[in-house]
């Protein structure tokens, strides 16, 4: 198999590593942005040394962002080319369109690496798929939101402290908003809950709060209330063509298995039928691990194994989420109008514990809030 690989960063740097060495595998060209001497003839700044090249059969997408990456993933699979690929939020908006292009062109799309790393859970997900009916999908997905957390339960430390220390230790990005808005965590639920409900989701129906506002205070408050919090997604199948599907931060037990993962690993869940509750742990980003992934998926194509959908997903879900409620934690410097216990509140900024209400309800009630007070932060309560 000769691949062509799109970006050298971090991932594809782990790719190109891994792959050394091995004789049925080889990198032909790579895309590059800037010089990289080191590459000497594998490099290239022209995508179409790879799209016209009949020897490379298989395209590793790792530039992520959404363009140029979805113009080169159409046409590679549309050019009759594999593809690997681990863009999230390329999948998210466009899951449908690439999956047709590849079964009409008789490829494989291999995403098991855009969610969870190098834990197999979209494969088994994928797998499970086949024989039970999935009932719902939770969990932490997003390895920077719970390192920060983390550190903030653990050390007493402000939320703006933990974040510059994880961007020097590379755990978070330099603009790092896609993390702590909840927006990596929102394109990995809206593929997850697409194979596992089998229709597609669109990510901006997904309702999402991520954790940019807490503070050290809030996290005081928790603890005090007997809470770890944690950014957690969650998907519900209603029938078959209605869901509900969010991204919050949720006040948890300690010991609820979620509250128990520490630094930046991932615990995420499925609810079968059949299989009941499973649990799928382990490091979900990262350089090894998602290199890890990608070559394992190259395998797969190496070895001939399709996919294991079974049925690809057909139209789209619609997203519900009046039909789920639980009580909020709410700090505001505004009044809430709606049925709440008054905690004792810090500084100028009142805090709440609402009566049970429901995600809808309470997402649209956080948007309106903050058109008054952009700091405000909220978290689910679960138990």
């Amino acid at each position: 198999m000769k691949i062509g690989l799109l970006g050298i960063g971090t991932i594809g740097t782990g790719v190109r590593e891994h792959l050394a060495g091995r004789d049925d595998i080889s990198i032909k060209r790579i895309l590059v942005r800037r010089d990289h001497p080191e590459l000497g003839a594998l490099a290239t700044f022209h995508y179409e040394d790879i799209l016209f090249d009949p020897e490379i059969d298989t395209v590793v997408e790792l530039m992520g962002g959404m363009q140029p990456a979805f113009d080169y993933v159409l046409s590679a699979l549309k050019a009759g080319k594999n593809v690997v690929t681990a863009n999230k939020l390329m999948l998210s908006y466009h899951f449908e369109e690439l999956l047709a292009a590849a079964q009409q062109s008789g490829v494989l799309l291999k995403i098991d690496a855009s969610v969870g790393g190098g834990i197999p859970y979209l494969f088994n997900l994928m797998r499970s798929g086949r024989a039970d009916t999935i009932h719902s999908l939770f969990g932490i997905v997003n390895g920077t939101t719970n390192l920060i957390l983390d550190t903030m339960q653990l050390n007493g430390s402000e939320f703006s402290d933990v974040l510059a220390q994880a961007q020097r230790a590379g755990y978070a990005e330099a603009d790092p908003s896609a993390d702590i808005d909840g927006i990596d965590a929102r394109s990995k639920l809206c593929i997850s809950a697409s194979i596992a409900f089998r229709r597609f989701v669109r990510p901006d129906d997904i309702a999402v709060s991520g954790i940019r506002n807490i503070t050290r205070e809030d996290i005081q408050v928790f603890k005090k209330l007997g809470y770890v919090c944690r950014l957690l997604v969650r998907a519900e199948r209603i029938d078959a063509d209605h869901i509900c599907a969010f991204v919050e931060p949720t006040l948890l037990n300690p010991s609820e298995p979620e509250a128990t993962v520490h630094r930046n690993d991932n615990l995420i869940g499925l609810v079968g039928e059949y299989v009941g509750q499973q649990y799928f742990f382990g490091q979900g980003a990262g350089k090894d691990p998602t290199a890890f992934a990608v070559v394992l998926g190259l395998t797969d194509i190496l070895n001939g194994v399709r996919p294991l959908l079974g049925h690809e997903p057909q139209g789209y879900a619609a997203v519900d989420n009046s039909r789920l409620a639980h009580r909020y934690y709410v700090r505001t410097t505004s009044r809430l109008s709606i049925a709440a216990e008054k905690l004792r509140g810090h500084g100028d900024a009142n805090l709440y514990l609402t009566a049970p209400m429901p995600v809808d309800r309470m997402h649209a009630l956080a948007a309106s809030l903050r058109m008054r007070d952009p700091n405000l932060f909220f978290a689910g309560v679960r138990g």
